[in-house]
Parts: structure tokens; sequence; C-alpha cells
């Protein structure tokens, strides 16, 4: 425990879009500091029964098509939520690994996820346990609009509406927000 949150004083906070398309980590005071595709490329090893990642982002995408009969590539994402949960746990690892590889000591960083406003509450505990299995310390859950706007320096928190439109890889949002919150 004193020693996750002593790697956790060393890490940044991340804010990350978990897209089906592709996946955004942004780093506070660094701005985007990974945009990789959302796909995994999986080798399994029949004679065992073992499967391991083989690439993960840009490398696997290279993959698509390309790979012998032992070697899949996967997009654990799908209509913005988790359809494969160990791959995608897999994935956010490599990622939030790549992130802090300069750092002499592995990091646990506080992440802060985006998720659609459909997501049910399942869907959305799959994100969670899915970024703490990772290696986040502290896991935050966000919908898209409500992160578009105000990435977009939109007023949401005054008594105005403003609408913003959110077209993803998998999912494409329309939200009204008003007084820091989601109206429509």
């Amino acid at each position: 425990m004193l020693f996750r949150r002593l790697r956790g004083f060393f890490s940044n906070d991340l804010s990350i879009d978990l897209g089906t398309a592709n996946t955004l980590i942004y780093a506070r005071d660094q701005g985007i500091v990974l945009n990789e595709p959302s796909v995994v490329a999986i080798r399994e090893d029949r004679s065992r029964g073992m499967k391991a990642v083989a690439a993960v982002g840009e490398d696997a995408k290279k993959m698509l098509g390309r790979t012998p009969a032992n070697i899949t590539a996967i997009r654990p994402m799908k209509d913005g939520v988790i359809a494969d949960f160990t791959v995608t746990e897999k994935m956010l690892q490599y990622f939030i690994h790549k992130v802090h590889e300069s750092r002499l000591i592995r990091p646990s960083p506080r992440v802060l996820i985006c998720v659609p406003c459909g997501s049910t509450q399942v869907e959305r505990r799959a994100i969670k346990e899915s970024a703490a299995g990772a290696g986040a310390r502290e896991v935050y859950l966000i919908e898209e609009p409500m992160a578009a706007a105000i990435g977009a320096n939109l007023p949401v928190d005054e008594a105005r509406g403003s609408m913003v439109l959110d077209i993803g890889g998998g999912t494409s949002e329309v939200a009204i927000l008003s007084l820091n919150g989601i109206v429509y």
C-alpha cells in the first residue's frame, strides 16, 4: 500500500480516450502524449494452449489481415465499450507503460477515462477494473460529450446550454450540457 502510493508520487495524472478505433492519452502539462490504434495482436501457442500479446497499437494495426494462422489481430473495444476484458487490460497496461517508459520507477497513475453516455453500470465497472488491472492507482470516469466540451473550453458550468457532437470510430453522441451536467 505504501509502495503503491510512493509509485503514484512519481507518475502523471492521465486522461484516456479509450476508443473503438484509437486510444489517446493526455498528460497534464504535456498535452496528448499517445495516439495509437486500439488494436492488439495475439499469438496463440496451440500445443500449450497459451496466448500471449505479440504487438499493440500501431505495430498490431500493421498486422491486420497479414498474420500467420497462430497470430490474430483484434480490436478489443466495440461500440465504445470493452468487448474483450483481458485484451483491453493488456492494451491499457502497454499504453500506460509506454507513456511512462522514460521513468525509472514503474508508475501508478490516477486515470480519467471517457465512457459513452449510454454505457451500462456493468460496462463502466469493466472499464474501471480494466484500468485498475493495468496499473492505475485511482480510476475516474467521465462521459465523452462532457470531456469533449471541457476540452473545447465550452462554458459547461454556466446556466446556458452548449451542444456537443462527439463522432468516434464506434459511437456518435449528441449532448446538451449546462450547469456541469448533461441535460439531454
